[in-house]
């Protein structure tokens, strides 16, 4: 595409954004000052069409982006600018935040819907690769243990235990101990090897015991990851169609779905748009990408339709994913 036609094609969708309407000749030549005829931006305009970046509803209408055409948009143009007052918020938001990882994840939620007006998802870094920063055991009844594990990025997972034989509060702070010896500065999955092995040198009442731990230890490692919704109730004015409007909704309420479009995303930014999400006729882009620690990281994500401000929205995810790693680290 040559270099005025690109720019035709971009001022068209920058316009169908800010309006929602189909766009004519006459608002395009307006918006790039080209110096050139409106007989000459028709042309390309009809050029676009042919090769299908634009369409035209009716006849006597102005056109619209299509999927094509946004693809190309997002590729070719660069993230906006925020306003300082959009970033000054951003950065007091996790500097002023001290509280547990679940709180933090879902309030980064209600911060991005905030401030994109859209409907945004954060998915936790889930536990695989995570390294344990401490460990109790808290005695339930003479047969049940609660095995409560705190990673390095300060997540918590709490699992009932129930024991083969009784055990008594000795006993319970002997295995704890060990514990902590053995599962400090590992991950899960080291810790699990370090606990298989150690009934070898344990007395016979413990070895059973800790087999056990190292079956909960594994149970963690595979807990489902958690995701946290914001901007539900944005949903109806943004898709005026109401049966979208309901797609949409139950779409958020999948939790598998959502994390099949977001996180099976590889690391970095990413813009999926409408049948790039595996559904024909799907009025929506998601953008999204990852923060956290190398062994450790989630996604957090927009979705809206597929006139949304891409150059902000792309821009503010980034900017709050990097606050989100920041905090973690």
């Amino acid at each position: 595409m040559d270099d005025r036609k690109a720019a035709v094609l971009n001022a068209l969708v920058d316009e169908h954004i800010r309006t929602g309407h189909p766009v004519s000749s006459r608002a395009v030549l307006e918006v790039t000052k080209l110096n050139v005829s409106s007989a000459t931006i028709r042309n390309d305009l009809a050029a676009l069409e042919a090769e299908g970046f634009v369409t035209q509803p009716h006849i006597s209408a102005g056109r619209v982006p299509t999927e094509k055409g946004f693809r190309y948009y997002v590729d070719t143009t660069d993230p906006a600018r925020l306003r300082a007052r959009t970033r000054d918020r951003i950065n007091e938001f996790f500097m002023s935040f001290h509280h547990e990882l679940r709180s933090l994840l879902k309030q980064t939620s209600e911060l991005l819907t905030d401030i994109t007006a859209y409907p945004a998802v954060v998915i936790g870094p889930g536990l695989v690769g995570e390294e344990i920063h401490g460990v109790n055991l808290v005695q339930l009844g003479s047969h049940v243990l609660l095995m409560v594990l705190v990673t390095e990025a300060g997540q918590v997972t709490q699992e009932l235990v129930r024991l083969p034989s009784a055990i008594d509060s000795s006993q319970v702070s002997r295995l704890e101990d060990l514990l902590e010896r053995t599962l400090v500065g590992r991950t899960l999955a080291e810790a699990r090897q370090a606990l298989e092995s150690a009934p070898k040198e344990l007395p016979t009442g413990d070895a059973g015991i800790v087999t056990t731990l190292a079956d909960a230890a594994l149970k963690s490692e595979s807990a489902t990851r958690e995701m946290f919704v914001g901007g539900t109730s944005m949903l109806a004015g943004l898709w005026e169609d109401i049966s979208k409007v309901h797609f949409i909704l139950e779409l958020l309420e999948r939790d598998s779905s959502v994390m099949g479009l977001i996180d099976s995303q590889a690391d970095g930014t990413s813009v999926l748009i409408g049948p790039e999400l595996g559904a024909n006729e799907l009025d929506l882009a998601v953008v999204s990408t990852s923060y956290g620690l190398d062994r450790s990281s989630g996604r957090v994500a927009v979705l809206g339709p597929m006139r949304m401000n891409y150059r902000r929205t792309i821009r503010v995810v980034e900017e709050v994913g990097e606050g989100l790693t920041d905090s973690l680290s």
